[in-house]
This record gives structure tokens, sequence and C-alpha cells, in this order.
């Protein structure tokens, strides 16, 4: 146990995945040390979009915008089955934003960089375009329709996760960081897994990704604190289908804030919240005041009104936000900045930042380590496309067309999921597949023996939350009895450490 790594990362969510990812695509020996599951926390808990932020115009945020609309780009490229266009409808109240600011706002977000490939923006009226006004009250007959794109948020972790373990990075989760200590210019940490005895490892440089945990690690090593941060609870329901077809909608808040309505499988997804969190971010959870502001907003704009009762979900993410005593959470920066420490030993800290712009925060804060690997090569993350991008010489698109042909046998639902979890991944569980019983055991529709095992051996499932919550969404629609069925099976075959379960999928 006692190797030296190049880098050591603490924190399992989008950005200490997302460097892991960097860093080993450039050879460096990584580990990455979770306290949970990947993505257990804020990393799971978005909006799920991946978008440049449009409301953040109204702050003349236009730098972070525009790199967030370039990202948004790279990732429809990089990760095509798990990023999509998303089609957005913003109703027109007078008294609202004005239709000269929106229409300017929404101009400047379709031009602000040649690398967006989008549709532009346009303007509806009910009169032409009525299935978008079908479900909102009779007053709005004017809108703008734009674009942007949606993702899983947990799953986007992951495959950076898988990028980053394919070129030799070693993915420690549910084990705690619990001291630290810089021995002659070399990082010491102890690790206390949660099931087995602490141990040591050490490495030449140490990247802090904790987020909102981001000043505990930083007590750990002792680094003096650069920045302060805000920590923002946001929180998000979901209701039955609320409409029919594939557009989301993005509502205007009286107090200039925004929520947006998005179609969640098969369901409605309704947020976020912008609320200071008081106390400990372990297990935020949705107050009945932000239940209340956000059913209140979308009975306002929709014609078939919801209530509490309506709630089948709900989820609360802690965001770590680059405070600034004089602005209200709802207009706190979601950029990010870090910080880079020669002493005592090589160290990047990271504050702040959005799902979207993951990944070029990745390559910045890899690109700090330059001096203490001097023959570290170029990030690789911007055309190294993500694992269920492509298949063998096939790019997406082909291997859609080769696998519905291949598993014709399969329900076209199953089908679809498969591909928008997994990609061309699926081929690591499914290609021995010929029939329905050679998915093995049902645990629900949709959730079969293979991909249970899958995700066991090669995506560090642990638990039940691991595999319905993070990595399948199946929470949404399994019974209890599939769930304890299901719950049985994991307590079984996972009490084998990581590094010996045995690999039946080999």
């Amino acid at each position: 146990m006692n190797s030296v790594f190049d880098v050591a990362i603490i924190g399992g969510g989008i950005n200490g995945c997302g460097c892991a990812a960097d860093a080993a695509l450039r050879g460096l020996s990584v580990v990455l040390v979770e306290q949970d599951d990947l993505a257990s926390k804020t990393s799971s808990s978005s909006t799920k979009l991946i978008h440049g932020g449009l409301r953040y115009l109204e702050n003349y945020e236009f730098g972070m915008v525009k790199k967030a609309i370039t990202e948004r780009q790279r990732l429809l490229d990089l990760a095509p089955h798990l990023v999509h266009p998303q089609a957005l409808v913003l109703p027109y109240e007078k008294h609202m934003r004005p239709a000269w600011f929106l229409r300017l706002g929404l101009f400047i977000y379709d031009h602000l960089t040649k690398a967006n490939r989008l549709p532009k923006c346009k303007t509806i009226y009910k009169k032409i375009n009525m299935n978008y006004f079908v479900p909102i009250i009779n007053k709005l007959n004017k809108g703008f329709l734009y674009y942007d794109a949606v993702t899983d948020d947990a799953r986007l972790t992951i495959v950076n996760a898988l990028q980053a373990k394919k070129h030799g990075a070693s993915i420690r989760t549910h084990s705690t960081v619990i001291h630290i200590e810089a021995i002659n210019g070399l990082w010491q940490l102890t690790i206390q897994p949660k099931a087995g005895a602490s141990y040591t490892l050490y490495a030449k440089s140490l990247i802090n990704a904790a987020g909102p945990w981001v000043k505990s690690v930083e007590e750990m090593t002792q680094i003096p604190d650069q920045q302060k941060i805000s920590l923002i609870k946001g929180s998000h329901i979901i209701v039955p289908k609320m409409y029919d077809g594939n557009h989301a909608y993005l509502l205007q808040h009286q107090d200039k804030r925004v929520i947006f309505v998005i179609p969640y499988h098969g369901f409605s997804m309704i947020g976020t919240t912008d609320v200071p969190l008081t106390g400990s971010p372990d297990n935020a959870s949705i107050s009945n005041e932000e239940v209340n502001y956000l059913i209140d907003l979308v009975n306002h704009y929709f014609k078939s009104t919801i209530t509490e009762g309506d709630i089948i979900y709900s989820w609360s993410g802690v965001r770590a936000l680059l405070a600034d005593e004089n602005k209200e959470a709802k207009a706190l920066s979601r950029d990010y900045k870090y910080d880079f420490h020669l002493k005592p030993a090589p160290s990047v800290t990271i504050y702040g930042g959005k799902i979207t712009t993951y990944r070029q925060l990745a390559e910045e804060v890899i690109n700090q380590l330059q001096q203490t690997f001097p023959h570290m090569g170029p990030s690789l993350t911007a055309s190294t496309p993500l694992p269920g991008a492509v298949f063998q010489n096939m790019n997406f698109e082909q291997y859609v067309h080769y696998a519905r042909e291949k598993y014709k046998w399969m329900d076209t639902d199953l089908l679809n999921r498969y591909l928008n979890t997994y990609g061309s991944c699926m081929e690591l569980f499914l290609s021995a597949c010929t029939g329905r019983e050679s998915l093995g055991k049902k645990y629900c529709t949709y959730l079969y023996q293979v991909e249970v095992d899958y995700l066991i051996l090669e995506e560090w499932a642990k638990n039940c939350d691991d595999i319905l919550k993070r990595r399948t969404k199946i929470d949404l629609i399994i019974d209890a009895a599939g769930k304890k069925e299901l719950a049985n099976y994991l307590a079984k075959v996972t009490a084998y450490p990581p590094s010996e379960a045995p690999l039946l999928l080999h």
C-alpha cells in the first residue's frame, strides 16, 4: 500500500473525477479518494443541464458564459450518449424582463462563441407554435425558444472516473481521509475505508476537490485559506409528467430568479432554489419554503396545477460558490478559482465551479502541476471521447444503428435506456447476451442481473442508492420487493474489498 502516486485527489465529484481523467491521460499516476460514492452529493443533485447560464449575462459574466457555451458544445461532441440538445421555452410576461432585453440576451447567448452549433433562438407565438403553449395559462401567447443541453450529472461524473481508471488511476470510494501531513515535500495521507483497517498512501502533489467540504480538507493540510466560499442549497422536485413533448420551460419569478421544468425519465423535474445553507452540508434536504416556492411558480404558469401531494421525489444539493458579501445567493458567480501552493508540498485547492465547465477547470488545475512534473504531456481531454461515446471505429450514431440491429430481440425502451446510460460501454455486459433470459434475474422493469453485476465490478457500486439513484435512476420506478431483493444480493456480494472482487465479467 506504500507506493508513491504523482497526484492524490480528495473528492469524487465532477471536479475531482475530471481532474483524475485529465491527469491520468497525461501519464501521471493518480489516486482519487472519496468518502462516499462517486457523485454522491453535489454532482448528482444538479438541474441536469449543461448550459452557458443565460441568466448570468444579467450579471455581466460574459467570460464565464462564453467558456460554458464552448464547453457545452465540446461535451455534446465528446459524450453524445450522455449530453443531448434541449429545447427550452421562455414564456414572455410583460411585467417581468422586457422583450427587447430578453431578445438581446438570447442573441448574445447564441453568438458569444463560434463554437456553438445548437439551433439559434427564435420568437414563438401561440397562434403559430401552439404545441409550446398548450400546457401554460391562456393569457401567455408569446415566448422565446432557445437551446441548451441536458445530461445525467452522476453518470457524467462516473464516466470521467472510468476514463481515469482506463488510464491507470486508482479510484477508492467509501474511503475517508482522516489525516494529512507533508513530510520532506511529500504528502502522506491516512485513509480509513468503510470496511477494513486504515492505511497510508503517499503523493507528490495533492488536489483538494472536496466541494462543500473544501475547508475541512484545507484545515487538515494546513494550507492558508485563500478564498471564502458560500454554501448555497439548491432543491428540486419530481412530479408526474405535466405535458407532452420533449421541450423544457424556463419560468421567471418576481424575485428575478428563474426555475426550470424539464422532462425527466417520464416525469417532470422542477428546480432549482437558491438558499444560503445553515448547518452542515452532509444531509441537506428540501424545506417547506422551497417546496412552496417551486409549486407556486409552476402553478402561476401552468394550467394543470400541482400540490405537495404530487411530489414523487426530491433532492437537494449544496453548491460551494465563490463568496461575495455584496451579492444575494442568486447573483453569486458560478465561476471557479483555484490556488496552487508549492509548500509544504505541491497542492491545488479548487473553489466553486459548475458541472458544465468541469473539463476546462480540470485542464487548468493539472496545468498548475507543470513545474512539479516537467515531463507531463499536454491535456488531451478536449479531444478524447468519454467512455461509451465510440465503439471500435464507429462514432456514437453508427454504434446506435449497430446496437439496434445486434439487440433487436430487446425491448426498445430498455435498449434506449442502455444507450443513453452507458453508450457503447453496454457491450461490456451485453455482448454475450442473445435473448431476455440471458439478461439474468429481473429486479424490476428494466433492471436485470447483468447490469447489476457490471455496476458492482466496473463502476464501484456498493449499495442500492449507488445503483438505483445515481447510476440508473431506476429508483423512480422500482417497488419495495425489488429493492429488497437487490439489497439482499448486494449484501452478499459486496463484502469483497473492491480490489479482490471476483471479476465475473472477464
